[in-house]
């Protein structure tokens, strides 16, 4: 198993970055081993291109990175230094306000009433929701194709509105704390339509690592080739997916997120050097 073919798809938070305080300095020195062993890491979440600067700024690094729950992946070149395209990314779906658009024009007056958009929330009320301080807080509100909300409702009221959803071609995405109206994308498609383009152009033959915590990670994790779950705090999470193959961490984020890639490096015996 070449170095640059291991590909480490993972999402942010709760599986790499703490739950509670979003902070990974325990694990920072183990994350750059990786990539110093030619290990790609890509986050792969449903935050904003601008929160995803603030990790990499922290982490001191430059990655490729697909956001908004599979929306686009950018920074492709340092995947691969001959996949070249238009601003260096792919896009995979349309701006947040055509999704508003046809969001008021063909959702039912009754469930629209139920979305409780973070953008029209106060600015306490929003830090609240996301567990986020007034200095991070415009990074997560700064969308270019989700729509973050509270929806107001029971579990059979959520499916209802998922179907409705999907009649025009947008998903309703489910995350550790809110839920996302999006464009018909996903991380999973994201994931794989990337792969399938660097190997059909440049005969690039990867292995997946997939890391996540959450009902928005289980398109990704499906098409892993080594899924990993990591346990959220007080809480039994993704329980229900029973693949043989999954890597269940011990430990929450960010300690678990070491402990699931040194168990799926040890099983493709790859050991990190340093």
């Amino acid at each position: 198993m070449k170095n640059s073919q291991i590909l480490i798809f993972t999402d942010l938070d709760g599986s790499l970055l703490n739950h509670n305080n979003f902070g990974f300095r325990e694990i920072k020195d183990f994350i750059l081993n990786c990539i110093k062993n030619g290990i790609k890491i890509i986050p792969n979440t449903s935050k904003t291109k601008s929160e995803i600067q603030v990790f990499l700024d922290q982490l001191g690094q430059n990655l490729p990175f697909v956001v908004e729950n599979g929306a686009a992946i950018h920074n492709l070149d340092l995947i691969y230094p001959k996949l070249k395209l238009k601003k260096n990314s792919l896009v995979f779906s349309r701006s947040v306000s055509e999704i508003l658009k046809l969001f008021e024009k063909s959702i039912p007056i009754e469930f629209q009433k139920r979305c409780l958009f973070l953008k029209d929330m106060s600015s306490i009320e929003q830090m609240k929701i996301l567990g986020l301080n007034k200095k991070y807080l415009p990074f997560a509100l700064n969308r270019d194709y989700s729509m973050p909300l509270v929806f107001d409702g029971s579990k059979k009221l959520v499916n209802e509105f998922t179907v409705l959803l999907k009649k025009i071609g947008m998903k309703l995405h489910e995350g550790g704390r809110i839920y996302n109206i999006c464009d018909d994308c996903s991380k999973g498609k994201a994931m794989i339509t990337l792969i399938e383009k660097l190997k059909n152009q440049f005969d690039f033959n990867s292995y997946t690592i997939v890391i996540g915590d959450s009902p928005n990670d289980i398109s990704m994790l499906n098409v892993s080739d080594q899924p990993c779950i990591i346990p959220l705090p007080n809480k039994k999470n993704l329980c229900h997916l029973k693949d043989k193959k999954i890597i269940r961490a011990t430990q929450s984020a960010p300690q678990g997120w070491e402990e699931v890639v040194r168990a799926s490096l040890k099983k493709i015996n790859f050991e990190l050097e340093g």
